[in-house]
């Protein structure tokens, strides 16, 4: 759908709480998505952010899994939202509508040329496809008006824990097993349907709709937070200078397993890594310590935030881009750990 200009949404919020008597209800998200895909997140998923870190602190092995020929292809080596050169995150603010409760969380994916959900399988005949239920019995929510919500705790804190068969195989395979109990968190999902800044949308049925309010590129981001860890790692433990490329600061190497090594075992803690381990907000790195980090790119530039894009950033995708497949951060995120549980990778 065609967007509104984003300084005309909250014109919106004032109509949905007129329409419906009720205030609307604000609700501050994270969102990383190649910048061509557009900064609304329609029919895409977003977070909390703790439910950001915790997506960030399953991602950051990617260089060590990728770089075996047999999982060339798993999840995080093909998804645009982990490789793609033009990442950026976004700070949001979700304005719901308060007369829905929460819906069921949908994996949000684009449709490719072939007319089949590339991760679910499904058939679809429009330009996204978003999935809800389990990986065996997909279905499609699409249409589903609600804004989905997922409590990470719930879905990913009873899974069993890391395995001594998994370390000996690769340690790195337990560093971030254990980290929703760290982080917590949500997971959201806005469609197209709920869209209250579709043309002809009316303001008391329709769900939600976001001001941007800070576009940010990914590699500022993460460097920002790189600096975070390393300066709290300098002050309990020194892990990082001990590398044998000594790759941190501003040479830092983030592809090597040692300094990967050092992130994890600063973030969450020594005995968080191992099979077995426990982790939680205050053990490692303190939750909210590592929290500021991850809000620290979105502060002013004069106070070490990094540069805004919002003002030439793209609402939504470019129409000659509609029928990419591009799996939502989380939606690969989830396909992995089921996979994983499962057998099938």
């Amino acid at each position: 759908p065609k967007s509104m200009p984003v300084s005309l949404l909250a014109c919106l919020c004032s109509a949905l709480a007129a329409t419906t008597g009720r205030a609307v209800t604000d609700l501050t998200v994270y969102h990383v998505n190649p910048l061509h895909e557009g900064v609304l997140p329609i029919n895409m998923d977003t977070a909390d952010i703790n439910g950001d870190v915790f997506f960030d602190l399953q991602s950051k092995t990617a260089p060590i899994v990728c770089a075996q020929a047999d999982q060339k292809m798993s999840s995080d080596c093909t998804n645009e939202e982990v490789i793609d050169p033009d990442l950026v995150v976004s700070k949001v603010t979700l304005h719901l509508n308060p007369s829905y409760g929460f819906g069921e969380y949908g994996r949000c994916n684009v449709c490719n040329a072939s007319g089949v959900d590339p991760f679910s399988n499904l058939p679809c005949d429009t330009e996204y496809l978003c999935t809800c239920g389990d990986y065996r019995h997909p279905k499609d929510c699409s249409g589903a008006v609600p804004v989905g919500a997922e409590n990470l705790t719930e879905t990913f804190g009873n899974f069993s824990g890391c395995t001594w068969d998994q370390w000996v195989t690769g340690p790195y395979k337990c560093w971030g097993y254990y980290a929703v109990g760290k982080t917590g968190g949500m997971w959201y999902s806005t469609t197209a349907a709920g869209y209250c800044d579709t043309p002809g949308a009316d303001p008391a049925t329709c769900s939600w709709s976001a001001t941007v309010i800070k576009v940010v590129n990914k590699t500022c981001s993460d460097e920002r937070i790189y600096d975070a860890v390393e300066a709290y790692d300098a002050q309990v433990d020194g892990c990082f200078p001990h590398c044998p490329a000594a790759a941190h600061g501003a040479a830092r190497n983030t592809s090597d397993t040692c300094w990967i090594y050092c992130f994890y075992k600063t973030v969450m803690g020594e005995d968080a890594i191992m099979p077995g381990g426990k982790a939680g907000p205050n053990i490692g790195m303190p939750l909210a310590v590592l929290n500021a980090a991850f809000e620290s790119p979105f502060a002013p530039e004069s106070e070490g935030g990094c540069p805004d894009l919002k003002s030439t950033a793209p609402l939504s995708a470019s129409p000659s881009l509609k029928h990419r497949p591009r799996a939502s951060r989380y939606a690969s995120l989830r396909m992995r750990v089921f996979k994983h549980l499962f057998g099938r990778e």
